[in-house]
């Protein structure tokens, strides 16, 4: 396993939730970690994850997440709650950073 997390690669998992993110706040600003568990493989039972910051704009990591997991589009006026996907299952694709962790790069959701 890499520092950080599950290694690079293609892992069916569930969303299983978000929660604030506050320890690098002053540098970054607000921001909040998506978590997802493995479902199957050598590494079930593993989480993966996302650090994002807080703002939700059409181009931000968290709304394209927002809208992997509810497996379309966000209207503009449309709320959208995290809690409301928690269980949703799909494939996730996980990457590797500059420092040599890994994080979440996309999810899939299984039909």
């Amino acid at each position: 396993m890499t520092a950080g997390g599950v290694p690079v690669g293609s892992y069916d998992a569930e969303f299983v939730g978000v929660e604030p993110f506050e320890e690098h706040n002053e540098q970054y600003g607000p921001a909040v970690m998506l978590k997802w568990r493995i479902t199957a493989g050598e590494h079930e039972g593993a989480e993966a994850s996302r650090i994002c910051s807080k703002k939700f704009s059409p181009k931000s990591t968290l709304a394209k997440l927002a809208v992997a997991l509810k497996g379309g589009a966000i209207a503009p006026g449309e709320s959208f709650s995290f809690d409301a996907v928690v269980g949703t299952r799909g494939s996730l694709l996980v990457e590797q950073t500059d420092s040599g962790s890994t994080r979440v790069a996309t999810f899939i959701r299984r039909a």
